[in-house]
C-alpha cells in the first residue's frame, strides 16, 4: 500500500473525531461567489479541566504532502503546550470547507493555501492572513511521455484537481512563462492527484501539475517534468496561517502564542532534518525513506523563516481571481493581510531569540 492510498484510509470524518470530553457543534451557511454551499462541522476537542490553564485551539489543514509539516512538527515537540496553547491540528480535505469553518468562528486556524480564504475574503467574509512560511509555488508541470517541450502543448488537454483553485493558476502560470497562450490549451477537470497520474499515462490528458512527493513517484514511472514553478520566481502565498480578524481583535494573545509557536516550529523543521523526518513518516504514515527524503528536501528548499507574507505572491492570487471577477482588479493585497503581531514579534527580538535558542 503506498502512502497516498493510506492517506484515503486515514481520512477521518469530522463526525468521528474525538479527544477527551467537550462536543463542539456547529453549522453555518456560506456563500461562496455564485453558489451557496451549507457547511456542517462537528468537533471533539479537550474541554476545559479543574485547573487546566491551556487554551484550546483547532488548527486544520488540508493535505499530508509535507508541506504541512511544520505544523505537525510544532504539535509533535510540544511548542503550542509550552506557548500557553492545547492545539489540536485536524486535517480537512477541501479549502472551501474549512475556509468556512474559520469564517463562521468554529475552527481558529487554517494552515493552508490562501486561495479559498482569499476568495472568501473578496466576497466579503471575515478572513484574513497573519503569515506564510511557504511563499513559493510547489508545483511541477508534468506531461505525458512523448511531449518533449511547451512547444507542443497547444492543442493539449491539461487536467486540474478543480477549476479556480491553486492548481489551475500553478497552469495557467507556467503557460504565461513559456509565453503560450492559455486558450491554446484544453484545461480540464481531472480528478485527484492519483486520478491525474493515471490519466496521464493513460493518454488522457496530457499534462498536469504535481507536488511532491508525487513528483518524484511520476518520474519514477517515466513521466517528463518540464518545469519546477518555484523556479521561476513568483511568489504564491502556498502555505498561509489564516484566521478572523473578530478573533484577532478578541484574542490577540492566543494569536501571538500560535504564531510564536508555529514559527519555532517552522524553524527547527527548517534546520533539523531529522526531526523533520521523523514527523513526515508520523503523519504521512510512511516509512518509505524514498519518499520521504524526497518530501523534505523538495518542500524545505521552498519554506522560510519568520512567517513574514509576500504581498506579491498575495496580489497574484487576486490577479488570477479577477479574470473572472473583475471588480477584483481595484484590491490591493494589503487588504488581505495583518501583520500587526509579525512586526510586534520582530521589533521584540522573538525571532533572533529563536535563532539562537531553538535547536539548543
Amino acid at each position: 500500500m503506498n502512502w497516498r492510498e493510506k492517506e484515503e484510509r486515514a481520512t477521518i470524518p469530522l463526525e468521528c473525531l474525538t479527544r477527551k470530553a467537550k462536543l463542539m457543534k456547529a453549522s453555518s451557511l456560506v456563500t461562496q461567489g455564485l453558489k451557496a454551499m451549507s457547511f456542517s462541522l462537528l468537533l471533539i476537542f479537550m474541554g476545559p479541566l479543574v485547573g487546566y490553564s491551556q487554551e484550546p485551539v483547532v488548527a486544520v489543514y488540508g493535505g499530508i504532502s509535507g508541506q504541512q509539516a511544520p505544523l505537525w512538527l510544532t504539535s509533535d515537540l510540544g511548542l503550542f503546550t509550552k506557548y500557553g496553547l492545547d492545539v489540536q491540528p485536524i486535517f480537512v480535505r477541501g479549502g472551501a470547507i474549512w475556509t468556512a469553518g474559520i469564517s463562521a468562528g468554529e475552527i481558529q486556524f487554517g494552515v493552508d493555501s490562501s486561495v479559498s480564504p482569499i476568495t472568501a475574503a473578496a466576497s466579503g467574509a471575515d478572513i484574513v492572513l497573519v503569515g506564510s512560511y511557504y511563499n513559493k509555488h510547489p508545483w511541477s508541470f508534468a506531461v505525458r511521455p512523448g511531449i518533449k517541450s511547451p512547444q507542443e502543448l497547444p492543442g493539449k488537454k491539461v487536467g486540474v484537481l478543480s477549476l479556480g483553485a491553486s492548481n489551475h493558476m500553478a497552469v495557467v502560470t507556467a503557460l504565461r512563462y513559456w509565453g503560450i497562450e492559455e486558450k491554446s490549451v484544453t484545461i480540464v477537470r481531472a480528478g485527484s492527484t492519483s486520478a491525474r497520474l493515471l490519466a496521464l499515462r493513460s493518454g488522457q490528458i496530457d499534462a498536469t501539475v504535481l507536488v511532491s512527493p508525487e513528483t518524484e513517484r511520476a518520474r519514477k514511472i517515466g513521466i517528463p517534468i518540464l518545469l519546477e514553478l518555484a523556479q521561476i520566481g513568483e511568489s504564491f502565498p502556498t502555505v498561509s496561517v489564516i484566521t478572523t480578524r473578530r478573533f484577532l481583535a478578541s484574542k490577540t494573545t492566543v494569536a501571538k502564542k500560535f504564531l510564536q509557536a508555529l514559527n519555532e516550529g517552522v524553524y527547527v523543521f527548517t534546520k533539523d532534518r531529522q526531526k523533520a523526518l521523523k514527523t513526515l513518516a508520523k503523519w504521512m504514515r510512511t516509512e518509505d525513506r524514498e519518499v520521504l527524503e524526497d518530501a523534505y528536501t523538495s518542500h524545505v528548499r521552498n519554506m522560510n523563516f519568520p512567517t513574514v507574507i509576500d504581498k506579491s505572491g498575495v496580489q497574484a492570487v487576486l490577479d488570477f481571481l479577477s479574470r473572472s471577477r473583475p471588480e477584483l482588479k481595484a484590491k490591493n493585497a494589503s487588504e488581505f493581510i495583518d501583520d500587526t503581531i509579525f512586526r510586534e514579534l520582530e521589533q521584540e527580538g522573538f525571532f533572533n531569540r529563536v535563532r539562537g535558542e531553538a535547536l539548543r
